[in-house]
Parts: structure tokens; C-alpha cells; sequence
């Protein structure tokens, strides 16, 4: 009987035989037309921004639905309150081990020493005016959520999605319609 890969291994395959192809189409095709104008601009620009597009197209319903089923399927708004909040210590610990690490490589590294900066000119920079608290909170709700979903605004979808889902939760028996179409 076969074993089958798992996607780890499928995964560093691909990555694999994408460098080595990348390496073989450097070394050996010509650069000219075929190689950098029909190949790299052409064949290959158009398959991986397609990918790229169509791993985005699915990136919003997922999360919608996902987080429209999740909090409806926990039901009771305070096990969703508590989940919510253990979530923002979870998100708020990964993020400051995140920054504690690159300031710390950052460290380690010294990226820039070496570099003359006598050549280089100082370009202008307009500095935006940062937003006050009170219009961050409101950005998260949504005026029009279609918009949201459309724009792919994932922090109003986000907060659109569990209002839905506890909703749905409440209505209880007729949620459960919606939540199958989902």
C-alpha cells in the first residue's frame, strides 16, 4: 500500500522544484525576450498572481463564515465574552513576542552599519495625522457592511460576523436555517 505525502512534504517539494527551476531557467535559457518577456513577465507573472488572487478572493468568505458559525455554534454570549477576551490576551502576548523579537534581532544584526549615507538623498515626507481613539472604536463598525465585504475590510467583517453569529444564536431554532445556508 502507498503511503500517501502529507502537505508539509507536498509543500517543500514545490518549494523545492520551484528553485531549482529558477535556478536552471537563470543559468541556462539566454536572457532576451523568451526568458525575461515571455516567461517571467508573461507564463509566470499570470499563474502566480492568479494564485495569489484566488487564495484572496477566498480569504473574506472563509473568515465570514467561519466567524459567523464559531459564534453561533458556542451560543451563550458570555462563553463567547470570555473567549473574546482570552483571544485579545492570546493576540496582545503574541504581538509583544513578536516586536520583543525583531527589536532583538535587530540588535543583534545592526542592520545599516556599514552603509554611507552621504549618497543618499532625504526625500520629503508628509506625516499623516494619526486618528483619535474615539474614531478608531468607530471604524470597527461597519456603515455598510457590503462595503466592508467588499473591500475587504477585515476588522469591520470581523466584529459584522459575531454580531451575525450571536444573533443567530439568540434566535435559537430559526437561526439555525441561516446558519445551514452558511
Amino acid at each position: 500500500m502507498k503511503k500517501k505525502l502529507g502537505l508539509t512534504t507536498k509543500i517543500f517539494i514545490g518549494l523545492l522544484l520551484g528553485a531549482i527551476c529558477g535556478i536552471i531557467l537563470y543559468r541556462f535559457v539566454p536572457s532576451g525576450f523568451f526568458r525575461d518577456d515571455f516567461l517571467i513577465n508573461g507564463v509566470f507573472k499570470v499563474i502566480g498572481k492568479g494564485f495569489l488572487r484566488a487564495m484572496q478572493m477566498l480569504v473574506v468568505p472563509l473568515v465570514f463564515c467561519s466567524l459567523v458559525c464559531g459564534s453561533m455554534a458556542i451560543g451563550d454570549t458570555k462563553k463567547l465574552g470570555r473567549v473574546g477576551v482570552k483571544t485579545m490576551i492570546f493576540y496582545l502576548i503574541t504581538t509583544a513576542i513578536a516586536i520583543t523579537l525583531a527589536i532583538l534581532i535587530g540588535k543583534i544584526i545592526n542592520p545599516g552599519i556599514g552603509l554611507d549615507m552621504s549618497s543618499i538623498q532625504i526625500a520629503e515626507t508628509t506625516v499623516s495625522e494619526s486618528k483619535a481613539l474615539s474614531d478608531v472604536l468607530l471604524d470597527i463598525i461597519p456603515t455598510n457592511p457590503i462595503s466592508a465585504l467588499a473591500n475587504g475590510n477585515m476588522l469591520q467583517i470581523i466584529v459584522f460576523a459575531i454580531l451575525i453569529g450571536v444573533i443567530l444564536a439568540m434566535l435559537k431554532e430559526k437561526g439555525t436555517v441561516v446558519a445551514t445556508f452558511l
